[in-house]
């Protein structure tokens, strides 16, 4: 094969195109098939998303170019996205132009946020985990791909806490990420309070009920009985590793007793707060194939957020 051989023409007869649900790839002699969910290939009229369409799709949706924009992707929403992750960061930075910031949460990959509570074998294990590097610590594989690509991108930087740590790309990135103090990561100096402040967005695409930005408003909401969580993380200090004392806001089990608000309905605090914002119009939908989009206002959705803890608690 020479050339840009139309690999669709160079397909067995008898390679039929396979019920799954994510990439594969056969080699076949000298040919490399790529196979693409048959769901999509079969349905009528679907088209792959484009980097310019994603682009084109977020601009109509709202977003503001020149200012601040953090995300929250779930790419296989999308269905088929043409160039993937890489393509969705560029389409990102075409809606918010040169003069726009990205901003997402990262954390990081296997922190020892709770190993004080696991057998004491456990912890003699974790005396051994490489230190927090905010330049090569990876980002959580459960926030998906997008915050490691982010923090990953050429000029991308990251902020230092370890557990409550986020990457920007973009003119605002150092103002964004110039570190809070370690009691109070979620709070008004923190990277989602200078968002707010910076009259910022925040993106979903996908999944529309996991608004981190909800972390904020507890931080900042006048109310009693938060719960907070202590605990030791490796960091590096003038090249050595020592273990960090921390406390924070318990967004993991529950900043606030949500559970024993059976009054409230509520199956998952952070969706239930995320209703509260939507509910006060301060977000904006749309789709892209079939993929949910929702764009928030992150000054007026905070607020309502607030008010809505300060009502019930």
């Amino acid at each position: 094969m020479t050339g840009h051989q139309d690999l669709r023409q160079s397909r067995p007869p008898n390679l039929a195109l396979p019920d799954i649900g994510s990439i594969a790839h056969s080699l076949r002699g000298n040919v490399l098939v790529m196979l693409v969910p048959k769901e999509l290939l079969t349905r009528s009229g679907y088209v792959p998303v484009t980097r310019s369409h994603l682009a084109r799709t977020l601009t109509d949706l709202g977003v503001r170019r020149g200012g601040v924009l953090m995300a929250h992707v779930q790419m296989s929403a999308l269905g088929w996205m043409v160039g993937g992750m890489d393509a969705i960061v560029w389409a990102l930075r075409d809606a918010v132009g040169p003069e726009g910031t990205l901003l997402g949460f990262t954390g990081w990959e296997d922190s020892p946020y709770h190993v004080s509570s696991w057998p004491t074998e456990w912890q003699q294990a974790y005396e051994d985990q490489p230190a927090f590097d905010p330049k090569v610590s990876a980002s959580r594989r459960e926030f998906g791909r997008f915050p490691e690509r982010l923090r990953t991108w050429p000029g991308a930087e990251r902020s230092n806490h370890p557990e409550v740590s986020f990457a920007a790309l973009g003119p605002a990135a150092n103002g964004l990420l110039t570190d809070p103090s370690d009691e109070n990561p979620w709070g008004p100096e923190g990277p989602l309070g200078r968002l707010v402040a910076a009259d910022g967005q925040v993106l979903m695409i996908g999944p529309i009920k996991t608004l981190t930005l909800c972390h904020h408003a507890e931080a900042i909401a006048h109310v009693e009985d938060k719960r907070y969580h202590a605990y030791t993380m490796p960091i590096l200090v003038d090249g050595t590793t020592v273990w960090q004392q921390y406390r924070t806001l318990d967004t993991f089990y529950g900043t606030l007793p949500y559970w024993d608000r059976d009054d409230l309905n509520i199956t998952g605090w952070v969706a239930t707060m995320t209703d509260q914002a939507i509910a006060a119009g301060t977000t904006t939908h749309g789709t892209v194939n079939d993929c949910p989009l929702m764009l928030v206002d992150a000054p007026r959705a905070t607020h309502a957020v607030k008010s809505w803890i300060e009502a019930n608690f």
